[in-house]
């Protein structure tokens, strides 16, 4: 009976093992799901936030994101600068409107010269006007000639006249020879006898610059004949100068 009983208990425990052992596998199996969901939610995690970091201030994304900025700030920028001027303009406090001239305004022909050109034309004909318009042509001829050049012709004939010899004589100390040419385009200087008086000066400081440049020029010209002719008179009157 004894070993019947023991059997039996035997028996009866064998279903309770095997649920034990049914049960750990369950848990085990529950645990390593868990472990790779883990790891798996973590690495779009991982992914998303590497693709959000910022990236090094020196980083080509970086500089073309600053770059960017730049872009939409110069507008801004423009616009600040054309207000100011203009009320400087406005103002009474002529120390302002020269400030504003020496300042505001080779920072805005720079970045947007056609806020100038606008200025210039809102403005009412009077000695406010004439000293922004002679005061941009200074400054704008020696900045971009070309494009200078282009907005004298737009002026009307009085304010055309006045621009180009403004022009004319801002060139004259640096490039005597481009002096020369925007004084003839616009029909200056020579009324006047400005353009000898630079072609003295110029042949005074570099006579073989000078000489070069009018043997470039249509020989039966009378322009030229009349250039050459003052050229050649600072040559003979001074003979040991530099050719």
């Amino acid at each position: 009976m004894a070993g019947s009983a023991d059997n039996a208990a035997r028996f009866f425990m064998r279903p309770t093992t095997v649920w034990i052992s049914a049960a750990s596998i369950i848990a085990l199996i529950s645990l390593g799901a868990a472990y790779f969901l883990v790891g798996d939610a973590r690495e779009p995690i991982a992914e998303t936030a590497g693709s959000r970091a910022v990236p090094p201030r020196d980083s080509p994304s970086n500089s073309a994101a600053l770059a960017e900025e730049g872009q939409i700030a110069a507008p801004a920028r423009s616009r600040q600068l054309a207000l100011e001027l203009e009320r400087a303009l406005a103002a009474s406090d002529a120390q302002q409107r020269e400030t504003a001239l020496n300042v505001l305004l080779p920072e805005l022909l720079q970045a947007e010269p056609a806020r100038v050109v606008g200025i210039v034309a809102r403005q009412e004909p009077g000695a406010v006007r004439d000293a922004l318009r002679e005061e941009v042509t200074r400054q704008w001829i020696t900045l971009n000639r070309d494009a200078a050049i282009e907005w004298i012709g737009s002026l009307d004939q009085a304010e055309r006249h006045s621009s180009a010899t403004i022009a004319m004589r801002t060139l004259a100390a640096g490039d005597p020879a481009q002096a020369i040419q925007v004084a003839d385009q616009f029909g200056v200087g020579r009324d006047d006898g400005s353009l000898e008086y630079i072609v003295q000066i110029w042949a005074t400081e570099d006579a073989g610059a000078a000489m070069r440049w009018i043997d470039r020029q249509p020989p039966n010209d009378p322009r030229t004949i009349q250039l050459k002719a003052r050229i050649e008179q600072v040559r003979a009157q001074q003979p040991g100068m530099r050719q």
